[in-house]
């Protein structure tokens, strides 16, 4: 009896072991900067990653790992650009979050949460989303997120004023200002960034650092961003995105690309900061890891 208990308790072990080294190969990717596997162990969490940025700095001047139409997990190849849930994305160190949502009916109350391009659902609702990055806040209270809302369909007008009364229900945990805030007034808040139609939140840009899935003359662009840019406006660069390819084929050629940058970045301690916003599909741990070290490595 007792050798069948070892027998039994040695194999569990085995496969207990195997899989956390699938994990650990899954989420670290060799440095491509590429994952498509859902698991997320927890020794690849970066949950308070921004506490040794120091209060006063701007947001616009800190590099910051983000997604690609963040919530957008179902409706096929052509439409998925992300495999972990929103929770696993804060907790591997995921902070800012492009949101797509509409409504297809006037008389609907909630906000729904939609895939970019192809409108399929999401199978979440924006009440929902803002409820748990709240919560993950006040658990975490030395982050923040940056989280930009685009709307689509005929009916933007009316989900703009839903957005609104949104806002007025958590407004003690966003930010809406039109100026970027430093990370002290930032901690703990949701930080809403300006978009067409939703009037409120940071002013931003988009970096494009990407011409036809390649980086091109990044380094020219960047001290452009420096001179012009940071410490006023955030500054994101988005994955690259197309409606015959679908993100998965684009983020394994886009990854590895970034992933280059930001380790040719970390070793120039003058350059490390300030290559704002990096928002992508299907990016891997050791990626966001990369991301991160930009700002707690000092």
């Amino acid at each position: 009896m007792q050798t069948c208990l070892c027998i039994f308790l040695s194999l569990s072990l085995s496969l207990i072991s195997n899989e956390r080294l699938e994990q650990e190969d899954a989420n670290k990717s060799s440095g491509s900067g590429f994952n498509d596997a859902p698991a997320l162990d927890p020794v690849f969490y970066n949950q308070i990653w921004m506490d040794s940025v120091p209060d006063e700095t701007p947001l616009s001047a800190i590099t910051i790992p983000g997604t690609h139409d963040s919530l957008s997990l179902y409706g096929g190849p052509l439409a998925e650009c992300q495999v972990w849930t929103l929770e696993k994305q804060l907790n591997v160190g995921i902070r800012y979050f492009d949101v797509h949502a509409g409504i297809w009916l006037p008389n609907q109350k909630l906000i729904y949460i939609r895939d970019s391009h192809w409108m399929f659902w999401q199978r979440t609702h924006l009440d929902e989303v803002l409820s748990i990055m709240t919560n993950y806040l006040d658990s975490h209270r030395s982050e923040t997120v940056l989280l930009k809302v685009s709307l689509h369909g005929i009916l933007q007008d009316k989900v703009a004023k839903l957005l609104m009364e949104l806002i007025k229900k958590y407004t003690d945990k966003i930010w809406t200002g039109l100026s970027v805030p430093t990370m002290k007034q930032a901690r703990g808040k949701i930080v809403f960034l300006h978009s067409k139609k939703i009037r409120v939140g940071a002013e931003n840009h988009k970096s494009h650092f990407f011409e036809n899935d390649q980086l091109k003359n990044v380094e020219v662009k960047i001290s452009h961003i420096r001179s012009h840019f940071c410490g006023h406006y955030i500054v994101v660069t988005e994955n690259a995105a197309s409606l015959i390819k679908s993100p998965k084929t684009l983020a394994q050629k886009v990854n590895k690309q970034i992933f280059d940058l930001v380790e040719k970045h970390k070793k120039n301690l003058l350059h490390q900061r300030c290559l704002g916003v990096l928002s992508l599909n299907f990016p891997s741990a050791d990626l966001i890891k990369a991301i991160v070290g930009t700002e707690t490595n000092h």
